[in-house]
């Protein structure tokens, strides 16, 4: 059961960060290009992991998941649901601008969160690399 709860989070997270993304424009988290598709994919992914959660025939026995280790699934998946939605962002979404913007131009805010506007997590960080290195020399 406990499985199955780590499950059901981590697919609606996916699906919720996919959703939350794209008012945001922050298309260096979206998996698709289009809006659309990442709207269907993020609805698709809530309904289909709540619709797999509660129509499974074997729920109705006594479950020993307790308050506290559902707290700790439930902070569990959302943190694995990120980290996932960033390495899958940063590999399926090849026509999002690794480079981004300058990272030495700009303030500080728009190198923090801003930069997924623009590029990935990871091309994020490959720009801050850069610009350390930049730095040093």
């Amino acid at each position: 059961m406990a499985f199955d709860y780590f499950l059901l989070v981590f697919i609606a997270s996916i699906g919720v960060y996919q959703i939350a993304s794209i008012p945001a424009k922050l298309k260096g988290l979206w998996f698709f290009t289009h809006r659309k598709l990442q709207y269907i994919f993020g609805i698709l992914a809530i309904i289909s992991a709540f619709g797999w959660f509660f129509t499974a025939e074997e729920r109705n026995v006594q479950h020993t998941v307790e308050g506290s280790q559902q707290l700790w699934l439930f902070l569990g998946a959302i943190i694995a649901a990120y980290v996932a939605t960033v390495i899958l962002s940063s590999v399926m979404e090849a026509s999002v601008d690794s480079q981004g913007n300058d990272a030495g131009q700009g303030n500080q805010h728009e190198q923090g969160m801003e930069t997924l506007k623009t590029t990935t997590v990871f091309g994020g960080i490959l720009n801050s690399l850069r610009k350390k290195r930049k730095e040093e020399e």
